[in-house]
């Protein structure tokens, strides 16, 4: 059983008695609606700044006061004037804890009823032994009118998100008109004029937010921003006024990051933000998988260069270090390659890092020598040789030829 079924029986076989007490005030229904209404509208500012209609209130509040009576008399729980009353405060903005306070406001009025109508006959006792399914009917219909409200507010959420959605990849198409993009951004509170940043993070599967509280980040170093989730990745338009809030959004993203993110360098007109975007992905292909963290387009040009064409990537990976595919120890000699570079070519500094003496630094290098035609030596050797180990880095230890497809594949998107 749901709440959705109209009518279902009541949790309790009621009293004869007491169903008859209760059955009794329903010739007071408009009376305690009256009041019920009088105390929301003095209590509750919600509902005068909601500008729901008297009438309306009115009514919802009469026939839920009717149905609790008539579920109390054992006549069935009718739960629709409950979920209307959700229904209703929630398409007039009304905050769901005013929803519940008028729930509790008609449940007060009814037991100040039903407390005097049983003094008047002498059946207090009665209606105090009766007094938890009383109230139990009442919790019944307040809940139920509290599914309602957040089914309408989770509805309208979505359809919010799917226009916002609409919204922003219509900013980053290169084919909406600035005079529409300058619609869109005041759709979305976004200042019209300044720098804007892209920013993109790939989605891991999880449904987890890639960017946790990322808006309210912002938000708080006076930034605003609009987001999507498209097929795999987090989208972010963000509005800047200077170049240093527009390094801050970096900062931003690095710190929240729980997945690889890309951010683009600040464009000064909304009519650039379809290039930010390629530019944010570029950014993000250019972090191993699996990695955490954010990456700015234009700190790493070589990298970028390399993922913007990840099949002439692999083939310059493949021309360069191929002849140390075969070689049992293809992963220790490309460490210490990468290691040499990092040291700037300090064959001393080299060996610190990797625990080894400074010769069998040497060793290693002229092994690649051997191995690839191309010594650490000659500066055009040198420039091939760490082009190719960064495109195999980029690689992310999968096979060069499914990181390539990853990236394209990306990059069309």
């Amino acid at each position: 059983m749901t709440i959705h079924d109209d009518v279902v029986a009541a949790p309790t076989e009621p009293r004869p008695s007491t169903a008859g007490l209760f059955r009794g005030l329903l010739v007071s229904v408009d009376r305690l609606a009256d009041r019920v209404v009088a105390q929301i509208l003095a209590g509750e500012h919600a509902y005068v700044e909601a500008a729901i209609p008297e009438g309306a209130l009115r009514r919802i509040v009469a026939v839920n006061i009717a149905a609790l009576l008539r579920s109390m008399s054992g006549d069935g729980v009718a739960l629709e004037p409950a979920r209307d009353a959700g229904r209703l405060k929630a398409e007039y903005g009304i905050p769901l804890a005013s929803l519940l306070h008028a729930y509790r406001l008609a449940g007060l009025a009814l037991w100040d009823e039903m407390v005097a109508s049983a003094a008047a006959e002498h059946r207090s006792e009665e209606l105090l032994r009766a007094s938890s399914d009383v109230w139990g009917i009442i919790d019944r219909f307040s809940g139920v009118a509290a599914d309602a409200y957040r089914e309408v507010t989770d509805e309208r959420a979505r359809r919010d998100q799917h226009s916002r959605s609409i919204l922003l990849l219509a900013l980053l198409d290169a084919d909406t008109p600035t005079r529409e993009a300058a619609g869109i951004l005041r759709t979305l509170g976004l200042a019209e004029r300044g720098l804007f940043v892209v920013v993109t993070a790939e989605l891991d599967g999880s449904g987890a937010d890639p960017l946790p509280g990322i808006e309210e980040k912002l938000r708080r170093r006076g930034l605003g921003s609009s987001w999507s989730t498209w097929s795999a990745e987090e989208v972010g338009v963000v509005a800047c006024r200077t170049a240093a809030e527009a390094a801050a959004v970096f900062e931003a993203v690095s710190a929240v990051a729980t997945t690889r993110a890309g951010v683009s360098t600040a464009v000064p007109a909304i009519a650039g933000a379809a290039a930010a975007l390629g530019e944010a992905r570029l950014a993000l292909e250019c972090l191993p998988r699996g990695a955490a963290g954010a990456h700015r387009y234009g700190s790493a040009p070589l990298d970028a260069l390399l993922v913007a064409d990840p099949r002439r990537a692999d083939e310059l990976r493949s021309r360069v270090l191929g002849g140390l595919d075969a070689s049992p120890d293809a992963a220790l000699l490309l460490d210490t390659l990468e290691v040499w570079f990092q040291a700037n070519g300090s064959t001393s500094e080299a060996a610190l890092v990797l625990h080894c003496h400074r010769n069998t630094v040497g060793h290693r290098l002229h092994r690649i020598e051997e191995l690839t035609g191309r010594s650490v030596a000659r500066h055009s050797d040198a420039a091939e040789l760490y082009a190719a180990l960064r495109a195999a880095r980029l690689g992310w230890g999968a096979s060069v030829q499914e990181a390539a497809r990853t990236a394209a594949s990306s990059l069309a998107s």
